[in-house]
């Protein structure tokens, strides 16, 4: 018989073979739960970084077309080049190859290839014959994905408003301007690494469907601005100017056709150009506006009834002092006594500046910031500046802003006033995009004319039309902007530049300028041409108004604008005595002449607009010349016409209700 102490011995060794199982089973499970339970989405994450790398991507960034939707600026997918340097056995050679094709730096590219880590960018978004030369190389460790890239199909033209994109962000214009609109979402890619560390791209990627932006309708013309940038380019060249802004306006929508700055740049290559270039002066540049500046002065007068047309103004022959001060006429066609027109005609700075003190600071300032001066016009581009229209704080003051001195404005605040004249007194927002689009083509938003309120009586606009129209006249000082067959209403504008340095003003640096409207009678377009520092000439009769003459001219052949029969209107006689003469108006419009007559919109039927946009409605109103009101928003569901008396005259005024459609 086994003996009894040998026996108790093996059931010891046995329960503390058990226990000493139990013991490691219970740790075993213990630290399997810890595994697989407690730290599972840690360990989780150390494998993904282990095999896994994050790589992102640039989503497909939506188009902007022009307002014929020619595309402006476009996404194309292209290939980018990136390294694993654990792949890359000489990382000297590699990096020389490289350099050499994509035009890097070899050492850079030696730093990256060096430095140990799985993965790096060689070099992002490159041309196809990149891509080609690269391949030929068959570099061991280099790999190819493919990205959306920015290109520009129009190249200079509109670049100051559309801007560009870098890095798959919007970094000036509308491309800033709309990034959250044109920016679809980031993509995440992930890179596969084998057993060796390599890494792989996860099949689909590069050409997965990606979530793309939304596109950007502007209201911006291709061919009009084609035709701005193009004639800019050739005055600045022939009068050696510094630089030139034109903007092309739609009076009746606030639209802008075109808005263009010489020198340009081209947005496909914008690394190339000091940051000057891409300053989009038609807003952000603040200067004297000069001469041109007299109309709104005049329109601030006649509003107020502080003048009518046969106002005779004793112009002292063109010398006139003020508070010591002596102001100047710029022309020797300076009279004694002049009417209101004649002061355009002659651009009569004594006449203007008389004018503007008949109205007190109060009543001159109100006026002109109903144009909008002095503060910002709301469009949809950034860096817009407000500019100066200070309060003058003597005589001085307060008679040298009626002529555009001691104020400050944007080339746009100045068209866009104009722009209020020609289409009957009302002030229109100006607009630069239209419509924001999805994906797929659905509207995200439309951009509506937007009236900011009237500025000034229907009958006061024509009246101011008129004066407008003379000084294209021959004899007046914007003969060179007369276009044949047609009637223009413009002014010129010459205004000397500040100079910092002696705190007055240059001998030798000046802004010339001409703005203006065609057809007078019906308006179409307003044109503002600006040219800084021309070193040949520098008045804007003879720098700027054959320009805008060009411009316009070649536009209305674009739109199919023809000249219709033009009528001489004779204003009414008036008694003449030694204080009033009668002043002739010269060629007015066939316009006048039917709006003067009471039968006149029974004789000419106003189209049916039910149904009709605000923008549809407006443009086909606009050949008619008359007045429009708008009550709602929406479509037309309501419209009515009627006869009102302003400025002496019997027009018609269209009264439209508009209903949403939901």
């Amino acid at each position: 018989m086994p003996d009894k102490r040998q026996t108790r011995w093996m059931r010891f060794r046995m329960h503390a073979a058990v226990v000493m199982l139990l013991v490691f089973g219970g740790l075993l499970l213990g630290r399997i739960w810890t595994l697989q339970v407690t730290q599972s989405d840690w360990l989780e994450g150390l494998a993904r970084e282990q095999y896994l790398k994050d790589i992102s991507l640039e989503s497909m960034r939506g188009p902007i077309v022009d307002r014929n939707h020619t595309p402006i600026a476009l996404s194309v997918m292209t290939d980018s080049i990136f390294a694993s340097p654990v792949e890359v056995k000489n990382f000297k050679e590699t990096a020389r190859k490289l350099a050499g094709v994509l035009s890097l730096d070899a050492s850079q590219l030696f730093r990256k290839l060096a430095s140990g880590k799985h993965f790096v960018w060689i070099k992002r978004r490159i041309t196809p014959q990149e891509a080609n030369r690269v391949r030929e190389l068959g570099l061991v460790g280099v790999h190819f994905t493919r990205e959306s890239r920015r290109y520009y199909p129009a190249r200079e033209l509109a670049g100051s408003v559309v801007g560009f994109a870098g890095d798959g962000r919007g970094l000036e214009g509308v491309e800033l301007m709309f990034e959250g609109q044109l920016r679809g979402a980031t993509v995440l890619a992930q890179g596969i690494r084998d057993a060796r560390g390599n890494i792989l791209f996860a099949e689909g990627v590069g050409d997965q469907d990606v979530s793309k932006g939304g596109g950007i309708v502007l209201t911006i013309d291709l061919a009009i601005q084609e035709i701005v940038e193009s004639e800019l380019m050739q005055t600045v060249t022939k009068f050696r100017a510094k630089a030139a802004t034109a903007i092309v306006l739609e009076p009746f929508s606030g639209e802008v056709l075109a808005m263009a700055n010489v020198p340009p740049f081209n947005p496909n290559t914008f690394w190339k150009f000091a940051p000057g270039h891409f300053r989009n002066r038609a807003i952000t540049d603040c200067f004297e506006p000069g001469s041109t500046f007299k109309v709104f002065t005049m329109a601030t007068a006649l509003q107020n009834q502080k003048i009518h047309n046969r106002t005779r103004i004793d112009c002292e022959d063109g010398r006139f002092e003020v508070a010591g001060h002596v102001i100047h006429d710029p022309t020797k066609k300076s009279k004694g006594w002049m009417t209101p027109t004649e002061i355009l005609v002659t651009s009569s700075n004594v006449g203007i500046a008389k004018i503007g003190m008949s109205m007190g600071r109060e009543q001159l300032l109100t006026g002109l910031r109903r144009f909008g001066f002095g503060k910002k016009v709301g469009i949809d581009l950034p860096g817009e500046m407000g500019c100066v229209l200070r309060n003058p704080r003597s005589d001085i003051g307060l008679a040298t802003i009626p002529f555009g001195q001691g104020v400050s404005v944007t080339p746009l605040q100045l068209v866009t006033a104009l722009g209020s004249v020609a289409n009957g007194g009302v002030w229109m927002r100006p607009l630069v995009v239209r419509e924001v689009r999805g994906p797929k083509g659905e509207i995200w938003k439309q951009y509506d004319p937007e009236p900011g309120g009237r500025v000034l009586e229907a009958g006061v606009a024509r009246e101011l039309t008129k004066m407008m129209i003379e000084v294209t006249q021959p004899g007046g000082t914007g003969a060179l902007a007369s276009i044949d067959g047609f009637n223009v209403a413009g002014k010129t504008g010459t205004a000397q530049k500040a100079d910092p340095i002696s705190k007055g003003y240059s001998k030798d640096k000046a802004v010339a300028s001409f703005m203006g409207f065609v057809p007078a009678e019906r308006p179409r377009i307003a044109v503002l041409v600006v040219v800084d520092e021309p070193a040949t000439n520098s008045f804007g009769s003879v720098v700027a108004a054959p320009a805008f003459s060009k411009i316009s001219e070649a536009i209305l052949r674009y739109l199919k604008v023809f000249p219709v029969e033009q009528l001489d209107v004779v204003a009414a006689a008036a008694p003449s005595n030694d204080n009033e003469r009668h002043l002739p108006m010269g060629s007015a419009t066939a316009f006048v002449e039917r709006a003067a007559s009471s039968d006149w919109p029974k004789k000419e039927g106003l189209p049916d607009l039910r149904g009709a946009s605000i923008r549809e409605a407006l443009s086909r109103l606009s050949p008619y010349g008359v007045e429009v009101e708008v009550q709602g928003s929406g479509r037309v569901t309501g419209q009515t016409t009627k006869l009102a008396k302003a400025g002496g005259l019997q027009v018609s005024k269209v009264s439209l209700t508009l209903e949403r459609m939901d």
